[in-house]
């Protein structure tokens, strides 16, 4: 089961609603684990075995150090345990998975670093011991975080799981953020994939140029928007369920530097990288040398995120080469350019991470790269990729326009000067956007 499938939005999702509405405030925590822990089951059966045995050692060993309260040595072995599980869990699977071509399973890098920021945060007395095994197990396997975050530490999400409330009369803005997150997937995200495996399955002789740099363009839409998607659904849902969860994504697209970017694109990972490593390490303190080699740890770790393969530590790697340029070489020159500028020059850097990102092997990405600045005698365009590219222009003239934060700024002036009037096409609007989103997936 996915969130952007029929059987979510018009089977599980109303009946886990209604479920969790006529529980007690005192135990929707308990009919809120049950929804999360058959979503699990339904989208992937081992996750949930693996997720549950996880958080339970976890709570188990949070417990055992809180009995060496007294005895820091002792606490602090015990830290490095946990750490030392979760990451081994994360790595080790995701080794095993890209060895024998296989799915990692669902929420896999979710539910690790929640792990890994419990174990640090109750040593360092920043939360509290976790003594209730179901609200700790149900901060794992929450349903609407689990596909792709966004990544909360545990403390905040305590916090709001010990009883969490609905209010009828503020659904609106979370359902439009569920509609919005599932038109992303759908309308944008799966057709721009689409064109880039028909792009991508072409033979090196039937590239050109443009259809070289279509490419990136086409697989940076595709990633935004999934990820976007993912998280918008995630928010306007935990809104459903009386849970606040931040945003991840703040228009990456648009940014003036690589160091912008970062900071924009996978807010929440960026931000939690930033507290548990970062910052520990002395963030800026320790000159140029300690300042390069911090910045470089996160952003790798940052680009793993997504799994761990060499593509991936590639293209967290060439994302700290850019940092440190922005940073010692040409940052002071950046601040004299037009934004106009910034924006093109960080937006086509960005493309051209995308070549790795995707790349199959290293030797297909410097023929992409090669090929992209003009360098690998190939034609400028040939009649293949104008087709694909006329074929899919309305979706690739909307995905370029609603990655930028022009339709929000439009939206934002329309309900300021007629809010009455932004209101009621609002509504008219979103209702249009689900009925729309309802076709594309039945006929997808």
């Amino acid at each position: 089961m996915r969130l952007a499938s029929l059987s979510f939005l018009y089977g599980f999702l109303p009946a886990a609603w209604i479920l969790y509405s006529l529980f007690p405030k005192r135990v929707r925590w308990a009919a809120l684990l049950v929804c999360s822990a058959a979503f699990c089951f339904l989208a992937d059966p081992s996750a949930l075995l693996l997720f549950a045995v996880s958080a339970t050692v976890d709570y188990g060993l949070g417990l055992w150090m809180e009995r060496f309260e007294e005895q820091n040595q002792k606490r602090r072995t015990i830290m490095i345990l946990m750490v030392s599980k979760n990451l081994l869990l994360f790595f080790g699977i995701s080794i095993y998975c890209q060895l024998k071509g296989l799915q990692t399973p669902l929420g896999l890098s979710v539910c690790t670093l929640l792990g890994t920021g419990y174990a640090v945060d109750i040593y360092n007395g920043e939360a509290l011991y976790e003594h209730h095994w179901g609200k700790f197990l149900l901060s794992h396997l929450l349903f609407m975080k689990l596909p792709a975050g966004p990544l909360v530490r545990y403390r905040t999400m305590r916090e709001q799981l010990s009883a969490p409330k609905i209010h009828l009369d503020a659904l609106g803005e979370p359902i439009c953020l569920l509609i919005q997150g599932v038109a992303k997937q759908v309308i944008l995200g799966t057709p721009m994939q689409q064109l880039y495996r028909t792009l991508s399955s072409f033979s090196r002789a039937d590239h050109s140029v443009f259809s070289l740099w279509l490419m990136p363009l086409c697989a940076a839409m595709s990633l935004y928007f999934t990820l976007s998607g993912y998280c918008d659904m995630a928010r306007g849902l935990g809104g459903m369920f009386g849970i606040s969860l931040p945003r991840n994504f703040y228009y990456p697209y648009q940014s003036r530097s690589i160091t912008d970017f970062v900071g924009r694109f996978q807010i929440s990972v960026t931000n939690y990288l930033k507290t548990y490593l970062y910052h520990p390490l002395g963030e800026d303190s320790g000159g140029f040398v300690s300042s390069a080699l911090n910045i470089s740890v996160v952003t790798l770790l940052w680009g793993l995120w997504f799994g761990f393969r060499i593509n991936y530590l590639v293209w967290g790697g060439y994302f700290v080469l850019l940092i440190l340029l922005e940073r010692s070489v040409w940052g002071k020159i950046m601040t004299k350019l037009p934004v106009f500028f910034l924006r093109v020059y960080t937006f086509a850097l960005v493309l051209f991470s995308f070549v790795i990102f995707n790349g199959r092997s290293m030797a297909q990405s410097l023929f992409f790269f090669r090929g992209m600045l003009g360098l690998g005698n190939l034609p400028l365009a040939t009649a293949s990729s104008l087709y694909l590219a006329s074929q899919y222009a309305f979706f690739l003239v909307l995905s370029v326009l609603f990655s930028t934060s022009l339709p929000h700024s439009l939206k934002g002036a329309l309900k300021k000067r007629f809010p009455t009037a932004a209101s009621l096409t609002g509504a008219v609007c979103y209702g249009a956007l689900l009925v729309l989103s309802t076709g594309f997936i039945l006929y997808s």
